[in-house]
This record gives C-alpha cells, structure tokens and sequence, in this order.
C-alpha cells in the first residue's frame, strides 16, 4: 500500500509553484513600473501646468499691477476651469492670506521656493497640495498648483488593485500547482502501478499509451521498448537455460553409458570409446565457447575496440576467404560492392558476423531435399550486395547494408522468426550448433544495427543495417565512447 505524498514533496508541484511564483514576481514588477510610470508623469504635468499659469500670473503683475493681479486671480477662481483641484494663493510677506482658495498650515512665510509640496486648508479640509511658490517684486509670495487629494485616492486605487491582483495570481498559482501535480500524477500513476508489476514477475505488463505526442507519450514508448527488450532477454535467458540443460544431458548421459560399457571391453575398444567421448567432449566445448563470446558481445565490452571500419575491405576479405571452399564445390560467389562506405564498430566481430551468414548461405543453397530427391542438381550461388540504405529502406537513418543471398529454398515465416534464437536449428540434419545467427544479431545489436531475414522468390536473404558515420568524426566517437 503507497502513502499519499504532500504536495511540497512533489517535484511537479513545486515547479508549478515556483513558476507560479515568478509570474506573481513579474506582474509585480510591471505593475510597480506602471504605477512609478503613471504616477510620475501626473506630477511632471502637474507641475508644468503649475509653472506656467505661476508665470502667467507674474506676468500679469509685472504688466497691469497688484490690483489687476487679484482681480485676474478672482476670475481664474471662478472660471469653473479645475475649480475642484486647483490651489491659488496670494500672501503678503509674512505669509498671511491676502485672496486665494487655500492657506498654509500652519500659518507661516514660505522660505522654500519653486516646486514643493504643502498641507493646506482648503474647502475646510487640511490636503497635501504641490504648487509652485514664487516672490514678487513687492515681497508677497505667489503658490499656484494643485490638490493631490485625487492623485492620492489613485495611488491608493491603483495600489489596491495591484495587491488584489497578486493575491488572485497566488491563489491561481497555488491552485494550478495543485491540478498540475494531479495531471503529472495521473500519468505517472500508470507507469508506477506497471513498474510495480513488473518487479513483480509480470513481464508481460506495459505502460498504456495514449495518442498525445507528448512527453509522458514519448517516456512511455521508450519504458514499452525497454520492457520489450527485458522480456525478449528473459525468455533468451529461459531458453538457453533449458537448451543448454536438454543439449548437455543427452551427451553427457551418452558419454556416461559409453563410459560404463567401456569398463568390460577390450583395451582397443576402450581406446575408440575414449576418442568417441574426447570428441563429443570437444563439442560441448565449442558450445560453451560460443555461448561465452555471445555474452562477451551482449555485455557491450567490446565497444572499447570501436573504431572507424572500411566495410568494403572487411567484405572483401571475407568473401575471398570463401571463395575457394565455393569454387571447389562447382558453386559461385559474387561480390556487389557500391562506393566506399564507413561504419564504427569492431572489425573482427563484424567479420565474424559475415563470415557466419555466408557459412549459413552456403550451408541451406543449392537444391532443395525434395529437388535432390528427384535428381534435379544446382549449385550454391550467393551474392553479397553492400550499399548504402536508409534504415527500413525508403524512410530512417542513413547507413550501410550488407546484403547476403542465396539460391536455396529459403524458410518459413515462423523460422525466419526465430533463426536469431539460441541453439535454433532450421534442419535438424544440418551439422551445427544453432550459434552462428544468435552470434550475428548479438554483434549487430551491439553496433547500434539492425538484422533481417527475408524470403526471395528464389532463396533466403540476410541484411545487415549499420548505422553510418562521418569518417572526420571517427575518431572522436571512439573517444566519446
């Protein structure tokens, strides 16, 4: 039975939150920009509207006099223009009122001049105004500006809107981080409860796909692969194990009873007896042989070997090496080689893997048994093809193909299935030990290739796909590896 975690133990939860929180952070930052923004250019117009009708007004001193400069302060009072934010005020030189809308609070000559902020009493409330304080010639001091009572309400507006809106942003980031960890939750729930089963046993089991490409979509089919190539292992592995224990009790009982019959004959039967059981010894031998370097191979040991191969000269080497045994037999190996294609790997393991397949072509090509029956004769003909090909011939990675085909009667589709299969035999009155293609496809696996057997209209073809390389990259893949 698995425990619920908390929610702060779940990576997704916390990375849905910390995301959460960065976009919480950033709306903060543009709304703090904006309001520094907006707020600064208010005031800058504020007082550019001060500075000017304060200039206005000295002007008009200047021109008309102190009396026409109260009676214009009278008018632009009552012009209704601004009439509910606008400060005007006229103070003799000890900073009493003479006309105006507002005095200072408290009631004092104004030493600062210029753009400043000041608490006066205006409508019968005492308000924060920002005005430009200018002294006249006769000594009174001249303030023209304006009430920041609505600039301060929209601050306050605008701050209490900003911290509503990083409330509701946490909240719906809190929220979101919940349902995202439930959506990642669900998804991973699936590959959990199969893990579990498998480590139960169960090999059969696979994780559901859907058909969203997505990530989980995507792990989910390399976990089924992966699955897929645990349980082909296991069955390699149960297979062998029982092969290995049917092929070595029959000899090894053989070899007993040979043994024990021995004792009551003469001295030279003895002496065949004992080169009788030397041989099958030797066999069992090669088996084990076999399976061992089989297993060197799946164990990936080999890669430190890696290095850039010339395909067209290992073919070529193994093919000559095959041509006498062929040639003396009355049959005919042909060689099909395209440019000069690259491969990384181990040049020894990929030779053996060719040699075995043509070991094979000319073991199963010529005439058929029922053919033979009949009289009817024909020689092996192999061809070997090496080119260049795309993984699954029309679509995939670009690679190398090695092609080996014979004339024989090919096989059926349940043993072309299972020819890379352990001490898998296709005729049972064929010498062998049902090693060589279970060799083959270990040593392609082990190059990152891909390994086919397909059935032509006269005889069985093998493929072999190597992945390609650039010849400048060899030698840096080998040192990666």
């Amino acid at each position: 039975m698995t425990t619920r975690a908390k929610p702060w133990s779940s990576t997704a939860f916390r990375l849905a939150l910390n995301y959460g929180g960065l976009l919480v952070l950033t709306m903060a930052v543009v709304l703090a920009v904006f309001y520094v923004q907006t707020v600064g250019a208010l005031r800058a117009r504020q007082d550019r509207q001060a500075e000017t009708h304060l200039k206005r007004l000295i002007d008009h001193a200047d021109r008309y006099g102190q009396d026409e400069l109260e009676k214009e302060i009278r008018l632009m009072l009552q012009d209704g223009v601004n009439s509910d934010t606008e400060i005007v005020m006229l103070m003799d030189t000890h900073g009493l009122p003479i006309i105006g809308n507002a005095t200072v609070v408290p009631l004092r000559r104004l030493t600062a001049l210029g753009i400043r902020e000041l608490k006066v009493r205006r409508a019968g409330r005492i308000v924060s105004g920002r005005v430009a304080v200018a002294v006249l010639p006769n000594g009174q001091y001249l303030a023209v500006g304006t009430d920041l009572q609505l600039q301060h309400e929209m601050e306050e507006l605008v701050g209490r809107a900003s911290l509503l809106a990083a409330v509701t942003a946490l909240v719906m980031s809190l929220i979101g981080a919940v349902i995202f960890r439930r959506i990642v939750d669900e998804r991973a729930a699936a590959i959990r409860t199969t893990m579990a089963r498998v480590a139960a046993g169960d090999l059969r089991q696979r994780v559901p796909v859907t058909g969203r490409d997505d990530e989980f979509t995507l792990l989910n089919r390399d976990i089924n692969s992966m699955l897929d190539r645990l349980e082909s292992l296991m069955d390699g592995i149960r297979h062998v194990s029982n092969t290995i224990a049917h092929n070595l009790r029959t000899p090894l009982t053989r070899i007993t009873l040979q043994l024990r019959n021995a004792r009551q004959q003469e001295p030279q039967v003895q002496a065949q007896v004992l080169s009788r059981v030397a041989q099958e010894v030797e066999e069992l031998g090669v088996v084990f042989e076999k399976l061992l370097q089989i297993a060197e191979v799946e164990s990936g040991a080999s890669r430190a070997h890696f290095g850039a191969i010339d395909v067209k000269a290992l073919v070529v080497d193994v093919a000559e090496f095959y041509e006498p045994l062929l040639d003396e037999s009355g049959g005919e190996l042909r060689l099909d080689v395209e440019g000069h294609p690259q491969a990384l790997g181990d040049g020894d393991l990929l030779a053996s893997a060719v040699a075995n397949l043509l070991d094979n072509a000319i073991k199963y090509g010529g005439a058929s048994d029922s053919e033979a029956q009949a009289g009817q004769h024909r020689s092996v003909q192999v061809l070997v093809t090496v080119r260049s090909a795309l993984v699954d011939g029309v679509r995939g990675a670009p690679g190398t193909e090695i092609l080996v085909s014979d004339n024989g009667p090919g096989g059926d589709a349940q043993a072309l299935q299972q020819m890379t299969r352990r001490f898998f035999r296709g005729r049972k009155d064929r010498s062998g030990h049902g090693l060589g293609l279970a060799s083959v496809h270990a040593i392609v696996q082990l190059h990152g290739g891909k390994l086919e057997f397909t059935n032509l209209s006269r005889g069985l073809r093998a493929r072999i796909w190597l992945p390609e390389i650039e010849v400048s990259a060899s030698v840096n893949s080998v040192s990666n590896l």
